[in-house]
């Protein structure tokens, strides 16, 4: 009975103590992914301008430089990187002298794999050139992601309901690359205003990681983990988790731009008057506590609507170059680098009904294809017109809209690779490598592209 007894009470203690270790690691877990969304105490209407001149820097005030990248995992961010890489290499003439065209962008907005790459730079500048790829492109981010969710300690975090897959990967980028970095870390003088795409999951608007944005919501955007904004703009919804954000709007005085009032005061059902009513709608707070971000690849998969609803929202373009300290501009040039893929149908060459998940698959790829040629033809065609608006007989402005896609790449064998390259977070060396030298290439050899640096050196010849 004696030996029974002791048994029973070593049985009772290692019980004991195993529950206060689940406890303490569930406790642990706890205290380690809660999310502290800092409010904005007091927003005044000077935080744009003061965020306007702080990134100003030496850039030419004349040209403005709008790079957009894709979404599409490594593919997508070794893409956007062999860009980059080109325009290191590439002069341009300025008022300042000649300097590389890199140094002359002015904003970069990015979607999912896309913003890894773009906001790296906005960072670390030239850095990006020493540690980048060894850091990410030839990293087995996606193995390693499911080692972690392989973890026991990871199971309890995730069974909370409060902590999800997403937040697990934003920790993990946040280790690899972005080192405890905020926003306020990417507003200095010598980076472009990097843009993050996300999707509002409840209404499928676009939310850029902006000032505008993060104001509403009386958050502080300066506060905020970059780590958090790349993981919410690569949340694949069905394999990520969304990244929430609570919202504390009404506790700070914003009051929204001036467009928005004149936008809801319309009777037309208006690209404009829809994001005014998105922004109306956040400043509920009763009625929107929380928001839940996803992919912005869902919304936007070549980041260029940003740029779009830059202008169009304010209509007013003069007033938004000066917002940009661009009011002396004479030329405007974009660069989509679009890394999408052909959508592969292997379930259409057989009589059987395709399964759910092809059918859903097949839908997704069909609608952001469409969707994307339509936003390059609106953006291409708006731009077009809106250089044609300021200029005048004493003050042209010219404007080139570059693409870089793997339909550029001109060898035939090199194209179909590119092609086969899926949306994951692990490629091959040798798929990095093609990514990255077909991105020059492709830029290099664009007529479009030529047609600028042929324009930019017949501007500045004396």
């Amino acid at each position: 009975m004696k030996r029974h007894s002791l048994l029973a009470g070593k049985v009772a203690r290692i019980l004991y103590l195993g529950t206060i270790c689940i406890l303490m690691l569930i406790s642990s877990g706890c205290a380690h992914y809660a999310i502290d969304d800092k409010p904005l105490l007091q927003w005044s209407p000077e935080r744009q301008k003061a965020v306007g001149r702080l990134v100003a820097g030496d850039r030419s005030p004349e040209l403005l430089v709008l790079v957009a990248f894709s979404g599409g995992g490594t593919r997508a961010a070794s893409f956007a990187y062999g860009v980059l890489q080109e325009l290191a290499d590439t002069t341009v003439m300025t008022k300042n002298g000649s300097r590389p065209l890199l140094k002359e962008i002015d904003m970069i907005s990015s979607v999912s794999g896309g913003s890894f790459t773009s906001s790296y730079y906005g960072l670390y500048g030239d850095r990006i050139f020493e540690d980048f790829e060894e850091r990410f492109l030839r990293q087995d981010v996606e193995s390693k992601l499911m080692w972690k969710l392989a973890r026991p300690i990871n199971w309890f975090r995730l069974a909370s309901g409060a902590y999800g897959k997403a937040d697990m990967a934003a920790d993990y980028y946040d280790k690899i690359l972005f080192n405890n970095a905020t926003f306020a870390d990417l507003l200095r003088p010598d980076s472009p205003t990097v843009v993050i795409n996300s999707t509002d999951l409840a209404t499928g608007a676009r939310m850029g990681f902006s000032l505008l944005f993060f104001d509403a919501l009386c958050l502080d955007l300066r506060s905020y983990p970059v780590s958090r904004a790349v993981t919410a703009s690569s949340a694949v919804p069905g394999l990520f988790s969304p990244i929430t954000l609570e919202n504390f709007a009404g506790s700070c005085g914003f009051e929204p731009p001036a467009w928005v009032a004149d936008a809801l005061s319309g009777d037309e059902s208006t690209n404009r008057k829809a994001h005014a009513q998105d922004i109306k709608a956040y400043l509920e707070h009763k009625e929107r506590p929380w928001l839940f971000l996803v992919d912005g690849g869902v919304s936007d998969n070549l980041g260029l609507r940003a740029f779009y609803e830059l202008f169009e929202l304010q209509d007013d373009l003069k007033f938004t170059l000066k917002s940009i300290n661009h009011a002396e501009v004479k030329h405007i040039l974009i660069i989509a680098v679009d890394s999408h893929t052909k959508p592969k149908s292997p379930w259409a060459l057989k009589r059987l009904n395709p399964s759910l998940l092809q059918v859903l698959g097949g839908v997704s790829a069909v609608q952001i294809g469409r969707y994307s040629r339509d936003t390059m033809e609106i953006v291409h065609n708006a731009f077009d017109n809106w250089s044609d608006e300021l200029s005048d007989a004493g003050h042209p402005v010219s404007f080139d809209f570059v693409e870089v896609s793997f339909a550029g790449v001109q060898n035939e064998e090199n194209r179909n690779r590119l092609f086969e390259i899926g949306t994951s977070f692990s490629l091959s060396d040798e798929q990095v490598d093609l990514l990255i030298a077909s991105a020059r290439q492709v830029l290099r050899q664009s007529t479009a592209f030529q047609d600028f640096l042929t324009e930019n050196k017949q501007r500045t010849q004396p």
